[in-house]
């Protein structure tokens, strides 16, 4: 049967406003006649494919699109209509199917032309599709199209709608092909064959390219690859690739690699430092001079403090540091956002909070509290037993205020609640508050005078001010020190050095990150720290200006200007790239200027592709800059990117590697990654040793460890003694003496971050302490430099967490971890608490130290209870004294631990089998005492004058 095409409208239409009466389709287009005009002809290419239906009550309409204008035909029977639109959509798609199968001809030519099916190019496909066909049938089966055209169609519409599984598929079979293709070269580029994701991450070749890799996956190899198959696959020459590291040594390394495997090519293998200053030269004319101040970290503290020191002598100056310094001479954490007491005391104790006194103190607010009395020239008693009487009752313990005012008679409270009496979440709030009541108790029957000052008022920030309101009232006469004796005891408590210090710091860290005019700024007023940060923005500022002034008197730039005014003439088109491939390695360690650096040069050139080779496992370097955030979230800074992850580890084995990843996921920012290892054991390859440790006891475990090691490895066998900090490993002798007693090991020590890129055989960590130096480290970054660093990731310890897997994961065969469990870190607590696949047996352990878990304190949850000795003997207390108070009585026989049983306190010690009886009424220790009447047993809670237990007892037998 032959298509009808020709249509007619019924004829009571022409007379109702119907424009066309009849339309005819033939070769050349549409026809389109009146009665009332001449005909209308519509060539194919002049019309749109969109073509609607409208039904209506009797007769339905078919409207029409050419040159933007809707052209409407009315009055149709409904089977007229539908077979008008359906033969108007078949003839327009089969005279147009040259033309579609041309379009796809050029697509397969631009494919083959362009290699790797980019992002770009599909964008760029998408765009001639568009263009070279306005509109693809949505549903090409429901037209009587050839078999061929309706596949042409298929496919265009696949295009135009950029279809996923399609770009996967052609993408995976040119992957598969350059394999193939490439194999011998995969297979010989690397001492070992490439494996299949190193293949892979070789070959992809998008925009923009992240290859996630894990410790020891042959992140390297990876970069080598990439350049050789790029090379001898002629997609590119020497000169187009550039490779990027961050230290001098590394991209020597890189550049060696590269002509060891490859030969002499004319591949750049540079510094960022070193990219920087070839863009100056390039746009200036000449190289840069760099300054001695950025080469010489102590001649630039030097004149820094010579800086400070000059500006001190000026009185706006002068009397701005001393405000700064009564604020913020420490960085401040509030107690409430601690989960347990010890956590808030390890702060404390971390950052050596004292008072200008040089007075240890338990808070930060009863330092501010400390150092404004002393400016204001107010003699003072840090906690002093109360004077008035021996107030100590069976519910409280001997009453020590905070401040005694020697000169007025008037006590201090610090309080630590908010303005809803709530407490530290680690605080009792009723116990607490009971306290309060009764210490104001104890003030009213003695008629003695206290003040009380509050936490909420350090966060409103008035604290000061308040309490010289509240002294004000009470008569209390204030005689300030002048502003050079304040600023002499700054000087002799070490202060002012440690200020200049920070400020050459500061001085670094704010040029490092090329802020953009009023960038800080607008930082700051986002920020708790605000008013520290303009603070000390005060005091840097003349700091900065005058540092500028001198590089640009000696026509000298720094690192920092390396980086920040390359990005200024790459920006503003002054420089444009000539490398087609940019290829940066341990991208985990890039910072916010360099990244833009990054950006910059690869949008300077059209074309150009960036692969990063990166492991945000091992981000361990903020406190330089470094955001692991431009790792985690590539793709919302550079767009859209492929991703690759390196899974095969051939350092360590999977026993190292269960524990390591396990423990560094927790954080749940970092990427997933399922690392698989080459080396396989069947018994757990991380192994505790937990021995006591003194200042002078560790050599001996340490030789302990090393022979056991040298029993089971390789002549020559390299171990790692690993620390977070460096002074906490060996003195040069005691690694002397080592090395003496295990010959047959190759012994170097290094810090965390020293230890990143090396491996060894063996790994002995060291350090895993709760102490003020230990791991996690408890000191803070001070909060200016805080504030000038990336954002603090939310997870606690993320990257002390990170440092851990790095330090581990840098054995081959075994890490040991060396602690003593009576202070114990809080990431040892964890393991063991986690039940990681840790070897807990190997070696001897006391049973002091298999009970140290059962010994924590009930008071700040972070100390082990240890023994102590004193005036009246031995005693239990807390490892954290003097910041915490808890203690408890030992065995009165043999000085043994003791534990409750009932009502009794019962030696922990068999052989001695000594007994307290416990006081039913109030818990104390039952006392053997002998009154007028005999002996008896009476409560160690007695009080003769103050409120007491009054029980006693006549017999008490143990049993």
């Amino acid at each position: 049967m032959v298509e009808k095409l020709f249509y007619k409208s019924y004829w009571l239409g022409k007379y109702l406003g119907n424009r066309f009466e009849e339309v005819r389709l033939d070769d050349a287009g549409l026809v389109l006649a009146s009665a009332y005009q001449a005909p209308i002809t519509l060539a194919w290419t002049d019309v749109s494919s969109i073509v609607r239906h409208t039904p209506g009550i009797i007769f339905d309409k078919v409207v029409f699109e050419s040159a933007g204008k809707r052209i409407s035909v009315g009055w149709l029977h409904k089977s007229n209509a539908l077979s008008l639109a359906r033969v108007f959509t078949e003839k327009y798609y089969t005279h147009h199917t040259d033309s579609a199968a041309k379009a796809l001809e050029k697509i397969s030519g631009y494919l083959q032309k362009n290699g790797y099916l980019r992002t770009s190019h599909c964008r760029a496909i998408h765009d001639f599709v568009s263009s070279a066909l306005l509109e693809i049938p949505s549903s090409s089966d429901t037209l009587r199209l050839s078999d061929t055209s309706k596949d042409i169609f298929a496919q265009l519409k696949q295009w135009a709608e950029l279809d996923p599984a399609m770009i996967d598929d052609i993408r995976a079979r040119y992957v598969a092909e350059q394999k193939q293709c490439y194999q011998a070269l995969f297979d010989r580029i690397e001492s070992n064959p490439l494996t299949e994701k190193q293949r892979q991450a070789c070959i992809i070749d998008d925009d923009n390219n992240l290859v996630l890799a894990g410790a020891g996956t042959g992140k390297t190899s990876t970069m080598v690859g990439r350049v050789a198959y790029l090379l001898d696959s002629q997609q590119a020459s020497g000169h187009e690739i550039l490779m990027l590291a961050f230290g001098k040594k590394a991209a020597l390394e890189m550049r060696d690699r590269v002509a060891e495997k490859l030969g002499n090519t004319s591949v750049s293998a540079w510094t960022f430092h070193v990219l920087g200053q070839m863009v100056i030269a390039s746009v200036e004319g000449q190289k840069p001079a760099i300054s001695p101040l950025a080469t010489d970290e102590k001649l630039l503290n030097n004149q820094v403090n010579q800086w400070f020191s000059d500006l001190l002598e000026k009185p706006d100056y002068k009397e701005s540091t001393l405000k700064y310094f009564e604020k913020h001479l420490f960085p401040e954490a509030n107690p409430f956002d601690f989960a347990t007491q010890g956590e808030y005391f390890n702060y404390i104790r971390a950052n050596e909070i004292r008072t200008l006194k040089g007075e240890d103190v338990t808070s930060f607010e009863g330092c501010l509290i400390a150092n404004w009395l002393f400016a204001m020239g107010i003699e003072y008693n840090y906690q002093p037993s109360y004077l008035e009487s021996n107030a100590r009752t069976p519910d409280f313990k001997q009453y020590k205020p905070d401040f005694y005012l020697t000169e007025f008679g008037i006590y201090i409270d610090h309080l630590g609640i908010d303005r809803e009496g709530n407490t530290a979440p680690y605080i009792d709030k009723d116990s607490y508050h009971a306290g309060i009541q009764w210490t104001r108790q104890l003030h009213s029957k003695h008629a003695t005078r206290l003040i009380e000052t509050y936490h909420y008022e350090q966060r409103e920030e008035c604290l000061l001010s308040n309490l010289e309101s509240k002294l004000a009232s009470m008569g209390v006469l204030f005689e300030p020190l002048p502003a050079d004796s304040v600023l002499h005891t700054l000087r002799e408590f070490g202060a002012i050095d440690q200020f200049s210090v920070l400020l050459s710091s500061l001085l670094k860290r704010y040029r490092a990150n090329c802020y953009m005019p009023g960038e800080l700024e607008r930082l700051a007023d986002h920020l708790e720290t605000t008013g520290q940060l303009k603070a000390a923005m005060d005091l840097l500022r003349p700091i900065i200006e005058q540092y500028e002034a001198l590089l640009a008197s000696n026509n000298e730039i720094d690192f920092e200007d390396m980086i920040a005014k390359a990005i200024g003439y790459i920006e503003e088109g002054a420089f444009t790239s000539p490398w087609s491939y940019i290829l940066v390695d341990e991208f985990q360690d890039i910072s916010q200027p360099r990244a833009r650096l990054v950006k910059a040069l690869r949008d300077s050139r059209k074309g150009t592709s960036l692969f990063c080779v990166g492991d945000d496992w091992q981000a361990i370097y903020r406190f330089t800059g470094s955001d692991v955030g431009l790792t985690t979230g590539f793709e919302s800074l550079f767009g859209p990117t492929q991703i690759t992850s390196l899974d095969k580890t051939f350092r360590f084995n999977n026993s190292i590697n269960e524990v390591a990843s396990q423990f560094v996921m927790q954080n749940p920012s970092q990427v997933k990654k399922q690392i698989t290892t080459h080396n396989l054991v069947q018994a757990p390859a991380v192994s505790l040793v937990m021995k006591p440790i003194t200042n002078n006891g560790i050599l001996k475990h340490l030789v302990e460890i090393l022979e056991k090691i040298s029993g089971m490895a390789r002549q020559g066998a390299c171990v790692y003694l690993l620390a977070r900090y460096h002074f906490r490993l060996l003195e040069p002798d005691q690694l002397a003496q080592l090395k003496r007693s295990v010959p047959a090991l190759k012994i170097e020590q290094h810090s965390f971050h020293a230890s990143k890129g090396k491996e060894a055989d063996y790994v002995v960590i060291l350090g895993l302490d709760n102490a003020k130096n230990g791991f996690p480290s408890r000191k803070l970054i001070d909060p200016l430099l805080n504030v000038l660093l990336p954002t603090e990731e939310p997870y606690p310890d993320a990257e002390e967490r990170r440092l851990f897997y790095v330090a581990m994961t840098r054995a081959k065969h075994r890490c040991y971890l060396l602690t003593d469990m009576n202070k114990t870190s809080d990431f040892v607590k964890e393991l063991l608490a986690d039940n990681y696949a840790i070897e807990v047996n190997e070696f001897d352990t006391e049973a002091s130290q298999l009970m140290a878990p059962e010994q924590e304190c009930p008071s700040c949850k972070t100390g082990t209870l240890v023994k102590r000795k004193g005036p009246y003997g031995s005693f239990i207390a807390c490892s954290n004294y003097p910041l915490c108070q808890h203690k408890k009585s030992t065995c009165p026989q043999c000085s043994a631990d003791m534990q409750t049983s009932g009502r009794f306190s019962v030696c922990l010690n068999h052989e001695c089998g000594g007994w307290v009886p416990l006081c039913p009424q109030c818990g104390g220790d039952l006392k053997h005492r002998e009154g007028r009447y005999g002996k008896f047993w009476g409560c160690s809670n007695y009080r003769s004058q103050e409120p007491g237990c009054n029980h006693k007892e006549q017999e008490i037998t143990y049993s």
